[in-house]
């Protein structure tokens, strides 16, 4: 660039700042509206990403990630039941690198309970493994299973919430022994109630280990002292299930003897899980969410637009008197577009400073954390930056056209 061009591109560029000082209110409200904009829009895609998050963990737990294998009883004759031993093929097959959990669960439904008298009918889990994904309410009495107590055949358990109501009506129960399907079971902990709709089905339940469960605490059925009703592997990054599915699938026929020209003799999929359904109502308050942060940053624009127009409609004679005194068409185009960018970049440092404090007094009130990602933040600072270029262009563009003759009639 020739030296005499670089000093008149200076000199231009360092008028700009100095025509925003003069007018600092309306410079101010400018940067105001813009960053507005650029706040709703940063603000609200942290909400999202917070909410998207939330309501995976509520809706979903641990489920969002788990590869869950049941019998596939539409197969007829091809249906198998999967056996302890094939958790640890599938965990090898799938990777360990990728697997966060697994655990194999024996469940059976209506099994009598009982202490002192009172009686309630609840569901046995018997687990093998990290139950605690699935399981994940806080503890309320007691102690959790550690992995000596998971792997045993020690007639202990875990009691729900609800469980605990029945048998208990609100007494301590940690430290006592219960009753059931007739045989005796120490109580080592109670859970809380869980705030995910998958923990809820653990809210009257016994959790005790896969052993135990199956020689004391369970009426008399088709399984076999290894067999399991459901096994769940959590992987560590959810966009591997189908390739996991794949695999899974694989690794079972070869291991139960089911060619592929047979229908699969498992399920990949909790049945009592319907994420299909919950996904597809967070993504339509999401898209909604959206549609109201693109509004705002579209008014946003306009307003800063037309206080760009104003602004340069105000100050016609004072170009007038600039052409006047040398100033070209190209000087007024870099200076007002200069002022713009500036403008602009200040509206999108003031819109993402104000979502990042308003998100200190949000988040408490939603119940969730807003989480920006940095991607994000710079590319609402850019945002705000082009904002004020395609806005300020076109008072640019009619400054620059500005005829002498303004400053002579005023």
């Amino acid at each position: 660039m020739p030296h005499k061009l670089r000093h008149r591109l200076g000199e231009n560029l360092e008028l700009a700042p100095v025509a925003i000082l003069a007018r600092p209110v309306r410079a101010a409200l400018m940067i105001v509206s813009l960053g507005a904009g650029v706040c709703v829009v940063a603000l609200s895609s942290a909400i999202i990403s917070g909410f998207s998050a939330e309501i995976e963990r509520l809706s979903f737990g641990a489920y969002a990630r788990a590869l869950v294998i049941t019998p596939n009883y539409l197969a007829a004759d091809q249906a198998r039941v999967s056996r302890l031993a094939d958790i640890d093929q599938l965990v090898e097959a799938l990777g360990p690198d990728r697997v966060e959990g697994a655990a194999s669960w024996r469940i059976a439904r209506q099994v009598p309970a009982s202490y002192q008298g009172r009686r309630a009918d609840s569901f046995v889990f018997g687990v093998q493994g990290d139950y605690q994904f699935e399981a994940d309410m806080p503890m309320a009495q007691g102690r959790a299973f550690e992995p000596s107590d998971v792997d045993s055949s020690r007639r202990i358990c875990l009691l729900g919430a609800q469980a605990a109501e029945r048998l208990f009506e609100g007494r301590p129960a940690s430290g006592r022994t219960i009753r059931v399907n007739g045989a005796s079971c120490y109580v080592q902990g109670v859970f809380a109630e869980g705030d995910t709709v998958l923990s809820s089905r653990f809210s009257n339940a016994i959790i005790a280990p896969f052993h135990a469960a199956a020689r004391y605490f369970m009426p008399t059925d088709f399984l076999a002292p290894n067999e399991a009703s459901r096994q769940t592997i959590i992987l560590k990054n959810p966009e591997l299930l189908y390739e996991a599915r794949l695999i899974a699938d694989r690794t079972l026929r070869r291991r139960h003897g089911v060619p592929q020209s047979q229908p699969s003799p498992f399920l990949f999929a909790d049945p009592g899980a319907p994420t299909n359904a919950m996904e597809q109502q967070r993504d339509l308050i999401s898209r909604l969410l959206y549609s109201i942060a693109g509004v705002s940053m579209l008014a946003a624009i306009l307003a800063f637009a037309g206080a760009s127009w104003t602004l340069t409609e105000l100050r016609r004679r004072s170009i007038a008197v600039q052409a006047i005194h040398g100033a070209s068409y190209m000087d007024i185009l870099i200076q007002f577009t200069s002022e713009s960018l500036i403008l602009g970049t200040l509206g999108g440092i003031f819109g993402i400073g104000s979502a990042l404090l308003l998100a200190e007094f949000t988040s408490p009130l939603l119940g969730w954390n807003a989480e920006f990602d940095p991607v994000l933040l710079i590319g609402s600072v850019l945002l705000g930056i082009l904002s004020g270029a395609l806005a300020g262009s076109a008072s640019a563009q009619r400054a620059a056209k500005t005829l002498p003759g303004y400053a002579v009639y005023g």
